[in-house]
């Protein structure tokens, strides 16, 4: 229930200050989220916040690769911490920190637990000594879409591969495609995009009318006219290869509840997971779904010699 009650507070509160005219009021984050990257990697600044953009990845400027570089995108509320566990299975599979990224597209974030897989020590470190006092901040879409998009020519300069993943999940699915969509450059470039439970048609956490209420219920609501242009524009397209993973049971994710929403997070022409009555985070962590998208990734997005 708590679990549930932190999902609902992050999709469906009213904040207050700083909101961009024409958008519901939100709270600036708690501050900077941790900076952990190679030490030659360069410094992004926030575009919202104007601080020291935080995330982790990389060992040196042009170190070798095996494989096309991943970069994950966190969901709403959260960092780039969220993606240790993750990280830390791909290692455990021969991938290197050179082939692995995350930014912190808002900020110190909050947690968002598991259902099955609650433990990340160096995330609850690093925010310890953050100051985290567990508040949350609701970000959106548009906003972050410099962010990634500027995180995403800093990953290709660094590593020297044009081509490049996408992992997102949640809010993080959606901000990587507006990314894609606003930036039609980067679509030759990218290999293959993963994208765990988005709402790409809609959330239960945005029911109708919760449009001006929230910042991000104004564009991932059903039926908003920022979800029809995102998904006029395409749904999936070439060269990438695309999969979804989502619950598809209207049960297991309290973000995709009943058939009006189980099957929001699938795009058409994508390969399409469903793993039924799994919550919204296990969708990200649990290691037998993190072997089918790492598996997925590894097939389909070959470095080229």
């Amino acid at each position: 229930m708590k679990r549930l009650l932190v999902l609902l507070l992050v999709l469906t509160t009213s904040l207050s200050a700083l909101a961009a005219p024409g958008k519901p009021a939100r709270t600036k984050p708690q501050g900077p989220a941790a900076w952990k990257f190679a030490k030659d990697v360069p410094v992004l600044l926030d575009a919202e916040w104007k601080w020291k953009m935080g995330g982790w990845g990389g060992i040196r400027k042009r170190a070798p690769i095996k494989h096309v570089p991943v970069i994950f995108v966190h969901g709403n509320n959260v960092d780039a911490a969220d993606w240790y566990p993750v990280r830390d299975a791909f290692r455990a599979k021969g991938w290197t920190n050179q082939e692995l990224w995350a930014l912190s597209y808002g900020g110190l974030g909050g947690s968002n637990g598991s259902a099955l897989f609650t433990r990340n020590p160096q995330r609850d470190e690093e925010h310890k000594a953050a100051g985290d006092n567990g508040s949350t901040y609701i970000t959106e879409n548009d906003v972050n879409v410099s962010d990634l998009y500027r995180f995403i020519r800093l990953v290709q300069a660094y590593t020297g591969s044009p081509r490049f993943v996408l992992v997102g999940h949640s809010l993080g699915v959606t901000v990587a495609r507006e990314t894609l969509r606003v930036h039609r450059e980067l679509r030759p470039q990218l290999a293959a995009f993963v994208g765990i439970a988005g709402a790409n048609h809609g959330t239960t956490f945005c029911p109708p009318g919760s449009e001006g209420n929230v910042v991000s219920c104004d564009e991932i609501a059903a039926g908003t006219a920022w979800l029809a242009r995102l998904n006029a524009a395409g749904e999936t397209y070439g060269p990438a290869k695309w999969m979804t993973v989502y619950d598809g049971s209207g049960v297991g994710d309290p973000a995709y509840v009943g058939p009006t929403y189980a099957q929001s997070p699938v795009l058409k022409g994508a390969d399409n997971r469903a793993f039924p009555l799994t919550y919204h985070n296990d969708l990200r962590l649990d290691p037998k779904i993190v072997a089918v998208y790492r598996a997925f990734i590894e097939k389909h997005a070959t470095l080229r010699r």
